[in-house]
């Protein structure tokens, strides 16, 4: 099979990393400073914020553990997964970072054919082991990032795994780009669309009720906010560059998630950027944050959670997601006697093919038409037309693989 993933280990900018590649996205791992996936690619494509005054560098425990404030920690970049809830009140909380052992501490890992497995020292403070798997699938854009804990003391804890990826808000240039966001589904039921946590309210926060999104521009101003997202997916996009990143996780509607609820949390900072408490910015980062259910782990017992990444050439904004790709602008027809145009705008998961399946209402194909290649690398235009009959009822997009085998059904309407 064609880019089956291969895994490498090499010289990272002085760390001991270890590259996933299959020729359409490229992952680098550095398990020595806390298991980090340090960086995400589609193509020429960059995701994630790095350090650059950090790379390479090693530190003492001592200098990792700091002296507990914001300011003082060694923030490497890349994506990292941490317990939560976050505070200083007492033990059923993490109070970082800075964090010298889950943070910032030599994970082990293990390689095989197509992914890395991660796993952390033992933390005696939060009672946790974490283990990072990362995953890539081949001719695909997808990346799974399987993430465990494990509670290696004798007590009972209780924790959420929350998944923190400093996105990188920056041009090609290196200025700061404000044509960065983040899309997440909001939850029709609450009354807030989002609860700050961190800051004031600002421009940044911008609701989009027609399709049921918040959308987070970054610009610059230090805030986080936690939203309450049951659809199981987020995007970030910078629509400068015509990229994408989407997210996909379980959720579950009767668990307890921290933070009065949030499955999502959005971070923004810029340097120099006033701040109710002292920070040391590095760059110009906004952090799209997944957290599963609160789990009371017994010893020795294990919880699990995978986050599930896509990239995809495609313009924002994101307005839903599934398996095989992210749709921009959902399908459309217009039925004029004996022919349907079709058209919408989309991105895709994987290298193959696409196609427009018209069926009947008892689910027979009545006919296809062949869209050509797709991959990940272009965003998919479709402007179709079909023959469609009395007994046509539906249209469906779909994506092939390789061999012409059916993958998933990006999007469907009813003709």
């Amino acid at each position: 099979m064609a880019n089956l993933p291969t895994v490498e280990e090499f010289d990272f900018h002085g760390w001991d990393g270890v590259r996933l590649s299959n020729g359409i996205v490229d992952a680098v791992c550095v398990p020595e400073i806390g298991g980090r996936l340090m960086q995400f690619s589609l193509g020429p494509h960059d995701y994630l914020f790095m350090n650059p005054e950090l790379l390479g560098k090693r530190f003492s425990y001592e200098e990792r553990a700091g002296d507990g404030e914001l300011v003082n920690w060694k923030n490497f970049g890349g994506a990292k997964t941490w317990p939560a809830p976050q505070g200083w009140d007492g033990e059923e909380q993490w109070p970082g970072p800075p964090d010298p052992v889950l943070d910032s501490g030599r994970y082990d890992f293990q390689t095989s054919d197509a992914s890395v497995l991660m796993t952390s020292p033992p933390d005696e403070r939060s009672g946790l082991r974490i283990r990072r798997q990362v995953t890539l699938k081949p001719a695909s854009s997808r990346l799974l990032l399987d993430l465990s804990f494990e509670n290696i003391s004798n007590r009972p804890i209780r924790w959420s795994i929350w998944d923190v990826a400093q996105m990188s808000c920056l041009t090609a240039g290196g200025a700061p780009n404000d044509d960065c966001w983040l899309y997440i589904p909001i939850d029709p039921n609450r009354e807030r669309p989002y609860e700050m946590m961190f800051g004031e309210d600002n421009p940044q926060y911008q609701l989009d009720a027609e399709n049921g999104l918040l959308a987070v521009q970054y610009q610059g101003i230090v805030g986080k906010i936690g939203v309450h997202s049951p659809a199981g997916w987020i995007a970030f996009a910078d629509r400068r560059a015509g990229f994408v990143l989407c997210m996909q996780f379980p959720y579950e509607p009767e668990a307890e998630y921290p933070d009065n609820g949030a499955t999502v949390e959005c971070w923004t900072e810029s340097p120099g950027a006033p701040s109710p408490i002292p920070i040391r910015s590095p760059g110009y980062i906004l952090e799209a944050e997944v957290l599963s259910p609160l789990h009371t782990l017994q010893p020795l017992e294990i919880k699990m959670q995978q986050i599930i990444w896509s990239a995809a050439a495609c313009p924002a904004p994101i307005v839903a997601v599934t398996d095989v790709g992210c749709i921009h602008q959902p399908l459309t027809v217009d039925v004029d006697g004996g022919r349907a145009r079709i058209r919408g705008v989309f991105g895709c998961f994987l290298d193959g093919r696409a196609e427009i399946e018209c069926l009947d209402e008892g689910g027979e194909t009545l006919n296809k038409i062949d869209l050509g290649q797709v991959s990940p690398l272009r965003a998919l235009n479709v402007d179709a037309f079909a023959r469609v009959g009395e007994r046509a009822l539906l249209a469906r997009l779909n994506l092939l693989d390789s061999d012409s085998s059916y993958v998933g059904t990006l999007a469907s309407i009813m003709l």
